[in-house]
């Protein structure tokens, strides 16, 4: 009887331990969850320094910042990097985009992107206003990647 006891007390233990490990792991997983979003090169980061280079005309950020996977014509053609800054100019013209302010707003996610609503905020001609677009962000090694949208019309 004694050393039934024993037993059951030993499973108990090891239950035990491991119900404490689980709590703890989801802990660990909240907390990662939580300041992941906050800290470091973040994909909100990401989001504002490609409008504020799309901003200054900095194409060649914006290239960077752009997931070649995704950089293809309309048939399926790689777009290469002297055309995807070619078609920028001519979206852009020779006028910078005046953004004042960029707010992202997380919609969801999945194992290996983003999605996110943007606000931009602009004073156009001493108008103010504001547009919305949704933006696909993919992780790449220690960078955020824009997957959509992009901006190829050949």
């Amino acid at each position: 009887m004694r050393r039934s006891l024993q037993r059951y007390i030993a499973i108990l233990r090891v239950v035990g331990i491991l119900a404490i490990l689980l709590v703890l792991g989801l802990v660990v997983y909240q907390l990662y969850d939580f300041y992941g979003e906050r800290l470091g090169y973040t994909p909100v980061r990401a989001i504002q320094d490609y409008f504020a280079a799309l901003s200054a005309g900095d194409y060649e950020t914006i290239y960077q910042m752009t997931d070649r996977g995704r950089l293809t014509d309309i048939y399926g053609r790689p777009i290469t990097k002297s055309e995807f800054i070619a078609q920028l100019r001519r979206l852009a013209g020779d006028e910078p985009f005046p953004f004042e302010r960029v707010e992202a707003e997380k919609l969801c996610e999945t194992r290996t992107h983003r999605y996110y609503r943007v606000t931009l905020y602009a004073n156009v001609g001493g108008t103010a206003g504001r547009s919305q677009l949704f933006i696909e962000l993919r992780k790449e090694g220690n960078s955020w990647l824009i997957t959509y949208p992009f901006a190829i019309v050949l």
